[in-house]
């Protein structure tokens, strides 16, 4: 009568698939530095397999338990291996990364305002590139970036970076394509105070002083009105 010793090649081969299908899961628990849990089932995995050769000894199963048992530990081998290296690259890409601190919530949510505000700005107004500019006001000067340059170092007007480059928008121009005289009042009260962005946002934001009114609508007919909210607000900032 044939025996039942085959019994135990067939839970070995078992066990080979189930820890082939949870390395994943050893993956992970190893790149967590939990060490003591892949060194606990790799010596599950020998002890295993040690058994199932001692119960096949004298049979043919022999040489295929100890193939298995080998196979398993292999790759378990190769994981930790692997593992050890993605640890190293990800201390390594750590010491590369500035030491600056993770934004809070709040700082991610009021960049999101920023940024959307920003686009709303330039989708109403249009921004220009200072050959822009000086197409805007007829120039035929040949260096096309001297006027908005000169406009510019002047207090006229200002830019915004946008992209790596610097750009006007579009709203401090009048219909003949020259600086409106409220801005220069403007930038003479807030432009050493605030960024390039945070001037633009100032004129395209609603504002108290001007009951609610957003300083850009008021640029063309209510000008001193526009400075003097300016000038109000440059008091009231602490430095």
């Amino acid at each position: 009568m044939e025996s039942d010793r085959s019994v135990p090649l067939d839970r070995v081969r078992t066990l080979h698939r189930v820890i082939l299908a949870g390395f994943g899961a050893l993956m992970k628990a190893r790149e967590e530095g939990r060490d003591e849990l892949f060194r606990e089932l790799v010596k599950k995995g020998r002890e295993m397999e040690a058994q199932g050769v001692r119960a096949a000894e004298g049979t043919s199963a022999g040489p295929d338990l100890a193939e298995e048992g080998r196979e398993i530990l292999a790759y378990a081998g190769v994981l930790e291996r692997w593992a050890r290296e993605r640890q190293r690259f990800e201390r390594m890409v750590d010491a590369m990364m500035p030491e600056t601190p993770l934004p809070t919530p709040p700082a991610v949510l009021q960049a999101r305002r920023n940024a959307a505000a920003r686009e709303e700005l330039i989708s109403e107004f249009g921004v220009l590139s200072s050959t822009g500019v000086a197409s805007l006001a007829g120039s035929k000067a040949k260096n096309k970036a001297s006027l908005a340059n000169r406009w510019k170092q002047e207090g006229r007007i200002f830019s915004v970076p946008h992209r790596g480059a610097a750009y006007f928008p579009g709203f401090q121009f009048d219909g003949e394509g020259r600086p409106r005289e409220a801005v220069a009042g403007v930038l003479e009260a807030l432009g050493p105070r605030i960024s390039e962005w945070g001037l633009g946002l100032w004129f395209t934001a609603a504002n108290g002083t001007l009951g609610g009114k957003r300083p850009v609508d008021l640029l063309e007919n209510e000008s001193e009105r526009v400075v003097g909210a300016a000038e109000r607000e440059a008091a009231e900032l602490v430095y």
